[in-house]
């Protein structure tokens, strides 16, 4: 299993840094764990070590992660969204990051 803490705090430090040059405060920028190919024990670290919002790009995928329950938990669903699965991704995400015609 990957090391889930050193690069977290790698990916953190990296924001951190980027925050500075662009005078920026790191508390204004959102950190979205995508689980694009990550199981659920892989979500359940990652929150455990403090990761709050999760990005996914499937919506079937996406919603078994959303029934977790995970407290605290902020689901984004990122990419294209196809017109029928709409629905059913207003009802697990709660923010959708998807352009199209």
């Amino acid at each position: 299993m990957l090391n889930f803490s050193a690069n977290l705090s790698s990916v953190r430090s990296r924001i951190d840094a980027a925050c500075v040059r662009s005078g920026r405060a790191p508390a204004d920028v959102t950190l979205i764990a995508v689980t694009k190919t990550a199981g659920l024990e892989e979500v359940r670290a990652l929150h455990a070590l403090g990761v709050s919002d999760f990005g996914e790009n499937r919506v079937q995928d996406g919603l078994l992660k959303v029934a977790l329950a995970l407290p605290g938990t902020r689901w984004h669903f990122i990419g294209r969204l196809q017109r029928n699965k709409v629905r059913k991704a207003l009802s697990g995400f709660s923010v959708i990051h998807s352009v199209d015609s």
